[in-house]
């Protein structure tokens, strides 16, 4: 898993724009940047690393609304796509009668474009020191064959690969679609992430420890679990490494993963892949503290002080 001397890290995914409701009665609005490839594609920029990020957009009013809070948050889109036919993505977070934001519903009005093999380039992979992607370029068979191509192509300019699982099922026809295609993928990649609750929807067993055990057959170099208030695990070489988290007082938990793999990714691209268990557990401490720090705010990607004195 070495990594060349390249520059900039390049993430592919789908945008989204999240509706937070601001009312009881659910009936006004805030519009928020979102996106769990667009959150760690943020937090990569305000680390200071060269952040591209690789979609389809369209030309529609929430198109550019997301092109405008990209731009404001520094990410470069020279390499995206521009349709007159994509819509943008929309979330819907509501408010319950205690006050607490929750999922209510998912709208995807074009999911056959949200990316397609004729939209890559090989140049947009040039010098770039790790590509990074989600599952949510393959629930449909056309976004899910340009992701195989952006790896291969990634693979063959000296990237590191990095994948996170960041299960969505309102995005797939089916659980078991999901399940398969996601362990399809898992082989081609260098680095991969997911939740707990991710890993035991994979593998179905009712044991946490027989899960590990089926995620250790997959011959990954670096793989993560965040495990919420518990911490996270990683497993390389065979070893388990095992990081608690701090106590925070949490106010929003959606987000902080994403927080965490940007953390991960921001490490292996500024001080290269870990050669032992000691530097492998201060990369996931750090992802832990940043994680931490977005949970205890209001928001998937919320405004955080400096980045440098939450990660020194």
């Amino acid at each position: 898993m070495a990594m060349r001397n390249h520059q900039g890290i390049l993430t592919i995914g789908d945008a989204f724009i999240d509706y937070v409701s601001i009312t009881k009665n659910n009936d006004k609005y805030n519009q928020k940047l979102g996106g769990a490839t667009v959150n760690v594609a943020v937090h990569l920029s305000r680390f200071g690393v060269p952040s591209y990020y690789l979609t389809k957009l369209g030309i529609e009013r929430d198109s550019i609304f997301v092109k405008n809070e990209m731009a404001k948050e520094g990410l470069n889109l020279y390499y995206s796509i521009e349709s007159n036919t994509k819509m943008i993505s929309k979330v819907f977070v509501h408010l319950d009668k205690d006050g607490e934001r929750q999922f209510h519903s998912y709208e995807n009005e074009t999911p056959e474009e949200v990316i397609l093999s004729e939209d890559l380039t090989e140049e947009a992979f040039d010098d770039k020191k790790i590509f990074y992607f989600g599952s949510g370029t393959l629930f449909h068979p056309k976004a899910q064959e340009a992701t195989k191509k952006a790896i291969t192509i990634a693979k063959e300019k000296g990237s590191l690969v990095a994948f996170d699982a960041n299960i969505r099922l309102q995005r797939w026809k089916s659980a078991d679609e999901c399940r398969k295609t996601i362990l399809k993928f898992i082989p081609f990649v260098d680095v991969f992430k997911l939740s707990m609750e991710e890993l035991t929807f994979l593998f179905q067993k009712t044991n946490f420890e027989e899960n590990i055990e089926m995620l250790k057959e997959f011959e990954v170099p670096f793989k993560l679990i965040t495990m919420g208030n518990l911490g996270a695990l990683g497993i390389w070489r065979e070893e388990e490494i095992y990081v608690p988290a701090q106590k925070v007082v949490v106010k929003d938990t959606n987000g902080a993963g994403d927080a965490f793999m940007a953390t991960i990714l921001f490490h292996l691209y500024k001080n290269g892949v870990p050669k032992n268990v000691r530097e492998w557990r201060k990369y996931i401490a750090a992802a832990n503290r940043l994680g931490e720090e977005v949970a205890t705010k209001y928001g998937s990607l919320p405004t955080l002080r400096n980045y440098s004195n939450i990660i020194p």
